[in-house]
Order: C-alpha cells, then sequence, then structure tokens
C-alpha cells in the first residue's frame, strides 16, 4: 500500500479518510494523494450578465476548496507523510478512477454515506461505482 488516493467532498467524513489514509501510508512509508472532483456545471440563462455572477461564485468556491485541499495535505505533511493534492474537473466516478490509474494507485480510500434507496436506485452512488469500477483494491469508510 505504497500510493494511496483519497476522493474528498469536504464533507465532516473527508476528516475521517484523510486520518485512515494517513495511518495506513504511515504504517508502509507511502504516498497519499487528496482529490477533490468538481462537476463541470452547465448554466442557461437569456440574460448574458448573470453568467458572470456564476463564474465569479465559482472562482470563489475554487479558491476555498484549493486551500481546505492545502490545509488536508499539510495535516498528512506534518506527520512525515508524502502527500500531493488536486481539483480536478470531471465527471467524478470515472474522474476519480482515471486519476487511480494516472497515479498507480495500490489503494483507493473513500467515504460511504448513507443515502436512502431511492436515492441509490435513481441516482446511484460514486462509492459502488468507484467498487465496481477500480482497478485495485478499495477500502470504504462509513459514515459515523
Amino acid at each position: 500500500m505504497k500510493k494511496i488516493l483519497v476522493p474528498v467532498d469536504f464533507s465532516d467524513l473527508s476528516t475521517d479518510l484523510i486520518e485512515k489514509a494517513g495511518e495506513i501510508a504511515g504504517a508502509f512509508d507511502g504516498e497519499v494523494f487528496i482529490l477533490h472532483v468538481i462537476m463541470p456545471v452547465s448554466v442557461f440563462s437569456d440574460d448574458p450578465s448573470q453568467m458572470t455572477i456564476y463564474e465569479s461564485q465559482g472562482l470563489e468556491e475554487y479558491a476555498r476548496e484549493e486551500q481546505e485541499l492545502k490545509a488536508m495535505a499539510g495535516f498528512l505533511e506534518g506527520k512525515g507523510i508524502k502527500t500531493r493534492s488536486a481539483l480536478v474537473y470531471g465527471p467524478v466516478v470515472h474522474t476519480v478512477l482515471h486519476e487511480a490509474e494516472k497515479f498507480e494507485a495500490d489503494l483507493i480510500i473513500i467515504g460511504s454515506h448513507s443515502h436512502g434507496f431511492l436515492y441509490r436506485a435513481f441516482i446511484g452512488s460514486v462509492s459502488d461505482g468507484i467498487i465496481r469500477n477500480s482497478t485495485c483494491s478499495v477500502m470504504v469508510v462509513p459514515q459515523r
């Protein structure tokens, strides 16, 4: 378990994922790659002035997420764990799997949020998509 990919969504569960990745990476002298995937959003408006509002909100959100990623990476680096992080745009499951392949991950650590049956039936689950399609080991950390 030398290379560990941790996709985060900045929920409370993300902290648990980072801690678990740190434990494993520390035990195996491994490296952690913290990834946040931003789903592209299509905005349609008849008023071109509204596009600027959406874009500036996106930039503010991007800057906040970048800072959160740096803080997570800094936490692990403070424990002596080699860490990298990235914000990437794309469909979540596909992008996580693609980044895991590029990173040559041995393990993906993901969280499992508790959603109801209808959500899972109609929307699906990022965790489920990663588990079903990953070519490396996947560890699922449940929400407390």
